[in-house]
């Protein structure tokens, strides 16, 4: 059972661990993608490589520098080249950390073609900046990030690496990653019932002092005790706010409080003479009664967690590893925390997620 509430237009600041990002990156000699690779796995964001045209000069050298020079000079001349990257919508993400090299004291040319592209996507958004160079400051890149996306929004001092400082990226991106807050929409995070199965459904909380005090609660994991055909109940260690009338009939999936501790699951529709204080209800009760089946049964509400929180314990750790290879491994065909077992976010939920969580809580 998943409930979810969300307060449009509120927004509050959080660090980049809570925030959905996005690591963009362009590489030439492999150091900015290894910084961008730190920063992802500081702040499980998703990276994305942009990628040139193919023609600069390799390996590097001054042929390399003299072929940017030009094409810099084009550039400012209103000719930009070709890249391979594009993005339809940054909507998914809150925020961007853009890694570039420095190419002659500059912002290197295909990011900088990048920014220039999708800077009208750009507007609005959140942005931070991550720099590589061999010695040269980064003020001129600085500079080329804020003239191609003014309608963005920088956040935090702009991160520099340079070539004395490559074996220290690890430590570097670290500690830059813990000071980036990014304010993002507030958004309750989603409860969920999930029966001893396996088996989830979503349903929305009433709007009220008993609900708000029962979310309060969660996690927890109920025996329910099965009663009439109908019902399953718990009674909790803890009393709620109550404000109780008759309904007149029961419907499939409603949550209610009975008294002051007891919640109630019901499974059918039938008419009662008792009265209840309404916790919530299930959106679509067509399968909750297989689920709950006949007898008693244990059912979990929890709070579903940021992303790698698989549990719902508002923690991330090698608990939520052992549950998502489960998952994995077992098919069970639903998770405890659907929304969030797609870790890496590529659209599918494998032992890359696995990988990707395994890292995130290493670093």
């Amino acid at each position: 059972m998943l409930f979810v509430f969300i307060l449009q237009g509120m927004m509050h600041a959080v660090p980049a661990s809570d925030a959905r990002l996005l690591v963009l990156y362009y590489t030439y000699s492999g150091v900015t993608e290894t910084l961008a690779q730190a920063i992802a796995d500081n702040c499980g964001g998703t990276l994305l490589e942009v990628v040139d045209h193919g023609n600069y000069p390799r390996p590097e050298s001054s042929t390399t520098y003299n072929y940017a020079n030009n094409e810099r000079s084009q550039i400012d001349a209103g000719v930009w080249p070709e890249i391979k990257t594009k993005v339809d919508s940054f909507d998914q993400w809150d925020a961007v950390i853009i890694c570039t090299p420095l190419w002659n004291g500059k912002m290197a040319n295909p990011m900088l073609t990048f920014l220039h592209n999708h800077a009208s996507k750009l507007a609005g958004k959140q942005v931070a900046l991550a720099v590589t160079s061999w010695s040269s400051g980064i003020a001129n890149v600085v500079n080329d990030a804020h003239n191609q996306l003014p309608g963005s929004t920088f956040v935090g001092d702009a991160l520099h690496i340079s070539y004395n400082d490559r074996l220290k990226i690890p430590t570097m991106s670290s500690q830059w990653v813990g000071t980036l807050d990014f304010e993002v929409e507030a958004v309750d995070r989603p409860m969920m019932l999930v029966v001893e199965n396996n088996k989830t459904f979503t349903a929305t909380l009433a709007d009220n002092a008993t609900a708000e005090a029962f979310k309060a609660l969660l996690p927890l994991t109920l025996d329910m005790t099965e009663l009439n055909g109908n019902e399953k109940y718990n009674y909790l260690s803890t009393s709620l706010p109550k404000n109780a009338v008759n309904p007149g009939t029961i419907h499939a999936g409603d949550i209610m409080l009975y008294g002051s501790s007891c919640v109630v699951l019901f499974y059918e529709t039938f008419a009662t003479s008792y009265t209840y204080t309404r916790i919530g209800a299930v959106d679509d009760p067509t399968e909750l009664a297989q689920a709950l089946g006949s007898g008693n049964v244990t059912v979990r509400f929890m709070i579903e967690g940021k992303p790698g929180d698989i549990n719902g314990d508002n923690e991330v750790n090698v608990s939520d590893v052992n549950l998502l290879i489960n998952y994995i491994l077992l098919d069970t065909g639903g998770s405890p925390a659907p929304g969030y077992a797609d870790f890496n976010q590529d659209g599918e939920v494998n032992i890359a997620d696995v990988n990707a969580l395994i890292n995130y809580i290493l670093n």
